[in-house]
């Protein structure tokens, strides 16, 4: 049933027009950057979106204006994941994986801090904040070492479904989840 959910949201999300996910994109982020966890952050720790994905672009260009560092993910290929500031999308470079990352060989890793805001990339998620990813487990496996992350999600209302999905013990569920059609979870 996961697969199959998830597939049919991901067919759902390539359906949409390019107008309509950038319109629904702007709102999402809108609320996000209007928020006092952003207001308060200094490290916006976000995913780089890719296809149709809730465009995360105008975010990153709005943060570096604000002054806030703008962390991103690196994935490794033993199934670990790390943070890095870039300054710069020209320092990104598709990786093996076909996602958008700064080079590999970087030290500057960044902890992220409760004050941060942290954005999850995801297919399928909950009322309750659970989430289905894309099957690699990076991010579940980032959160254990890191608890006290308070997570928020950006998708699309009809990635959130009004069932509770059924997860195993380490999936770990999102804070909040911001949608085109407003927050659902403490902000």
């Amino acid at each position: 049933m996961k697969n199959r959910l998830r597939q049919e949201i991901l067919k759902k999300r390539k359906e949409m027009t390019e107008e309509e996910r950038q319109r629904k994109s702007d709102n999402i982020i809108a609320t996000l950057i209007g928020s006092k966890r952003y207001e308060k952050a200094e490290t916006i720790f976000t995913f780089i979106s890719m296809d149709n994905e809730v465009n995360t672009y105008p975010l990153i260009e709005q943060a570096w204006q604000d002054g806030k560092k703008v962390a991103v993910p690196i994935a490794k290929a033993k199934g670990e994941m790390y943070f890095v500031p870039i300054d710069s999308f020209s320092e990104l470079r598709k990786s093996r994986f076909g996602v958008m990352e700064p080079e590999k060989e970087r030290e500057d890793r960044v902890i992220p801090k409760e004050t941060d805001v942290f954005l999850v990339p995801g297919s399928v998620f909950d009322q309750k904040g659970n989430r289905y990813g894309y099957g690699g487990g990076f991010y579940d496996r980032f959160f254990e070492q890191y608890p006290n992350i308070y997570k928020i999600a950006v998708a699309f209302s009809f990635q959130v479904m009004e069932f509770d999905l059924q997860v195993e013990v380490f999936d770990k569920p999102v804070d909040c989840i911001i949608t085109e059609d407003g927050l659902i979870g403490g902000f």
